[in-house]
């Protein structure tokens, strides 16, 4: 087995497949997000493997908006599209960013969002969340979604 499948395949054992109810998605960190109501259409009464990804990863910016429950409800979607795509995918960017730990100096809502994450993921999930990343560092050691995603991976 390849490591794309392994780490596609670990995922998809870790993140249930339960019907995300979407009507809140958006309430605890983005009600400014300008996509919120076309995105929570697109999630809503469905699971992340049922879901219209492509969509979804071209939005990957919504995952700075979503509250947590709904972020790790939707993130095998960004997870699978970092590894099929590496740095090509939309969503790899922004998966380096909200899994890396805040910095020492940030005493905000970084920390707090951060904080939640950690907790909402179960230890199968924060497994698989490091694959991805560890995939990402090797597949661009020098890039700078490389260098973040091996940052990210220390946190």
């Amino acid at each position: 087995m390849k490591t794309n499948d392994r780490v596609i395949d670990q995922i998809g054992r870790a993140f249930p497949d339960d019907t995300i109810d979407a009507k809140r998605a958006f309430d605890d960190w983005g009600r400014t997000y300008p996509d919120a109501i076309a995105y929570r259409e697109k999630i809503d009464g469905k699971t992340w493997r049922t879901s219209d990804a492509q969509w979804l990863v071209r939005r990957s910016d919504a995952l700075g908006f979503l509250g947590t429950r709904w972020l790790a409800a939707v993130m095998p979607i960004y997870l699978i599209s970092a590894v099929r795509d590496g740095v090509w995918s939309p969503a790899t960017e922004m998966l380096v960013l909200i899994l890396a730990r805040p910095g020492a100096r940030d005493e905000g809502l970084g920390h707090k969002r951060y904080a939640a994450l950690l907790e909402a993921l179960t230890a199968e999930q924060r497994i698989a969340t490091r694959e991805v990343l560890h995939h990402i560092a090797q597949i661009d050691p020098e890039g700078s979604l490389g260098l973040a995603a091996r940052r990210a991976l220390k946190g």
